[in-house]
């Protein structure tokens, strides 16, 4: 280290997402990252095969969740940069809240974001495939679990739903969500692992 996704994205890949550089939002709020109410900042350094990989300096600001967002500032080809991302954030039925990143390419919501190009932003956006033999799997449970999304919230020609219903949507959307992620989060880090520091 140093578009829209649509089928316009079907020319030549850029590499498998297991191989980039990646902010994986659940390891983030695993070490401390994601707070509501507070700002926190910190290092993410990444190895490969024990050796030193890529390092990054990111402030994740949740003080105000109408305008939480990350700071993430490194060097991109010699060049120091500095970017910022705003992230998605949404209610848990039984309190809390969960929070994504939002594609500074798509605006569309993930989980994690990939360093390609000078830049982070979503696999899709950056045109990166799963190369790992978990890559079927993961492609099934984010379908259903993107389509679970759409029936619990209205979207994508599926009518809104109410009452006991929404909340069994709901439910289901959130389980499927959390089951990918944990996926996604077990698969990186039995591939390539990952090293991760913070302070307040």
């Amino acid at each position: 280290m140093g578009g829209h996704a649509s089928g316009r994205y079907r020319t030549r890949n850029r590499g498998s997402i297991e191989q980039a550089l990646r902010l994986d939002m659940a390891s983030l709020r695993r070490m401390g990252f994601v707070r509501p109410g507070a700002s926190v900042s910190g290092s993410q350094h990444w190895t490969r095969r024990g050796e030193p990989a890529g390092s990054i300096s990111l402030k994740v600001d949740l003080s105000s969740l109408d305008d939480a967002h990350a700071v993430l500032t490194y060097t991109a080809n010699g060049t120091p940069t500095v970017q910022r991302v705003q992230l998605a954030v949404t209610p848990c039925r039984f309190g809390g809240h969960r929070f994504y990143w939002l594609c500074p390419v798509s605006g569309r919501r993930c989980t994690v974001l990939a360093y390609a190009v000078g830049r982070f932003a979503s696999r899709q956006a950056q045109r990166l495939t799963y190369a790992t033999q978990s890559a079927d799997a993961l492609d099934r449970l984010r379908l259903a679990r993107d389509k679970a999304e759409a029936r619990a919230f209205g979207r994508n020609g599926h009518s809104r739903p109410r009452g006991g219903n929404r909340e069994r949507l709901l439910e289901r959307w959130i389980e499927l969500d959390a089951a990918w992620e944990g996926l996604v989060a077990a698969t990186i880090t039995r591939r390539w692992g990952h090293l991760l520091d913070y302070r307040l």
